[in-house]
């Protein structure tokens, strides 16, 4: 799948930026018919016009967060999640090295809700008849990276990127664009995500098409980073756009951009 960047005048951008002062017009065309459409100032509700959106939301004082997802996502094994991090943090080869940390000791689990299973057919999960989802918080300590990685945005932005890429490096999968930088309240962000039919690594068995995108943003002292996991476009899309809020009441959306 190559996809490519354009601001609507057919020229290639390199980034996506989004902010609330500087609203950019940016798509992400891809050779198999995924467009990404950059969007700013929308939280997805996930309801028809008119109606109220359920939602349960999650909630850390210490880290002055709040995130409403959707209410049909119950508690889900955090294990899948658990290899996402890991994955992200020491990338494919974490075991071959042997100074690499234990992964619990940079990475809590703070979030991890569902409904479906991979590979098995799923009615009724606010998706389409046979999908399934995994959404995740993960929280990365700040002390398991170089201190001065957080003193300049430009260290931040690298260190960001990194992870998310890695975390959606997946056999099997090809990624939608590089990773995109953009802020939610004034921090910095990172997003990434890939699709196909990911391959196991003791055989070349499936479980079928699906999407992964992963943001994750510079928080004091922590790194906050969300796993979306589904086979439902439509569901991924409202999932993207689910409220995020840093304390100022007014949240964000997650991501500014969705799959078209």
């Amino acid at each position: 799948m190559n996809c490519y960047l354009t601001d609507g005048g057919g020229r290639l951008a390199g980034m996506m930026r989004a902010s609330s002062a500087v609203a950019l017009f940016a798509v992400a065309v891809c050779a198999a018919g995924v467009v990404w459409a950059q969007i700013t100032g929308q939280v997805a509700s996930g309801a028809a016009p008119g109606a109220q959106a359920t939602v349960k939301v999650y909630t850390n004082p210490e880290l002055h967060l709040t995130f409403a997802y959707p209410a049909e996502l119950g508690p889900v094994d955090a294990a899948a999640l658990a290899a996402v991090g890991k994955r992200m943090m020491y990338g494919a080869d974490e075991e071959a090295d042997p100074d690499h940390p234990r992964t619990d000791a940079c990475t809590k689990v703070l979030l991890s809700v569902g409904k479906g299973s991979a590979g098995n057919a799923a009615q009724g999960n606010g998706g389409a008849a046979g999908s399934w989802v995994r959404l995740g918080l993960l929280d990365e300590s700040a002390q398991c990276f170089p201190a001065k990685v957080f003193s300049q945005k430009k260290s931040t932005d690298a260190l960001l990127r990194n992870l998310v890429k890695q975390a959606t490096t997946v056999m099997g999968l090809m990624p939608l664009e590089q990773p995109a930088a953009y802020e939610i309240e004034g921090r910095r962000a990172n997003f990434a995500a890939a699709q196909g039919e990911p391959v196991t690594g003791s055989d070349v068995q499936t479980a079928g098409e699906e999407l992964i995108g992963v943001a994750s943003v510079a928080v004091e002292g922590h790194v906050l980073t969300w796993v979306i996991e589904t086979s439902d476009a439509a569901t991924f899309n409202r999932l993207l756009g689910s409220g995020v809020d840093f304390g100022t009441g007014k949240a964000e959306r997650l991501v500014p951009v969705e799959a078209r």
